[in-house]
């Protein structure tokens, strides 16, 4: 598996919630990880294995929330989650 690329130390910050559990959680944690690198941001993230308590469904998970609104479900490719941050910033 290839590593990602670190964003600078000045890069701005977003804070986002993952919400899930098992191996999925994890992927979408690497994928959020390497597209916050290519779009230059740092990103803060919350991990809530909790998502039923997010009236979110285990088949919505894993879950990306940003302001408390979900913008990703399921495994979206790293580069439209890329193309999503450089939208946010």
């Amino acid at each position: 598996m290839m590593a990602c690329a670190t964003p600078p130390a000045e890069a701005p910050v977003m804070r986002l919630t993952l919400a899930g559990s098992g191996e999925p959680l994890l992927r979408m944690q690497k994928r959020l990880s390497c597209a916050a690198a290519g779009a230059g941001v740092m990103l803060e993230l919350a991990i809530r294995k909790d998502y039923e308590a997010l009236g979110i469904a285990l088949g919505d998970t894993p879950a990306v929330l940003c302001d408390g609104k979900v913008v990703f479900k399921g495994l979206p490719r790293t580069e439209v989650i890329e193309a999503w941050l450089k939208q946010k910033e």
